[in-house]
């Protein structure tokens, strides 16, 4: 379950992870997804495949969804049992920054583990909802597509219209400054 040692955390996966979520109602509607089972990480890697053209079918190795299980909800539950106020405020705060790194490695995991199979990847070399909504079905768990589900799955589209072409455009200039 430990992550190879040769990661990249500043990726592109990641700077189009942090696009997206500076958005108000991508996080809110991502935050609510979550609540019903959703891991951010994965709506946020569908995300970023539909936006490079790639179809994702939603499969991901267990050492992923075991270091998801083990270290970041572990740290988001535990963050979550603090009360926000003093005392334990700067030790919610300090958990919620571990907490941040570990989706960080995750994704920077995800993103190595992609490279490396792209050669197994569909690709539509261009972004349209179509495959968006696709590969966030695909992110759902165990293709769960019960009537609240759907409702948060909607409004993170409806919040990725206005965030998608400004998450495009940081990762189209990240990968041009290379």
């Amino acid at each position: 379950m430990e992550p190879p040692s040769d990661l990249t955390l500043d990726n592109p996966l990641w700077r189009t992870a942090l696009q997206l979520w500076s958005n108000k109602e991508v996080a809110q509607a991502s935050l609510a997804l979550q609540a019903q089972g959703c891991a951010v990480s994965r709506l946020l890697t569908a995300t970023w495949l539909a936006i490079e053209g790639q179809t994702w079918d939603g499969e991901e190795p267990d050492s992923i969804r075991q270091w998801r299980e083990h270290c970041t909800e572990r740290l988001r539950t535990l963050r979550q049992s603090l009360n926000k106020t003093f005392p334990t405020k700067a030790l919610r705060e300090s958990i919620q920054g571990a907490e941040l790194q570990a989706e960080q490695i995750e994704l920077a995991w995800i993103y190595t583990l992609r490279l490396q199979d792209r050669h197994n990847m569909s690709s539509n070399s261009v972004y349209n909802e179509g495959l968006l909504i696709r590969n966030l079905r695909a992110a759902a768990p165990e293709g769960d597509h019960s009537t609240l589900l759907e409702a948060g799955m909607n409004r993170l589209i409806e919040a990725l219209r206005d965030a998608i072409p400004a998450a495009h455009a940081t990762t189209t200039q990240g990968s041009q400054s290379r």
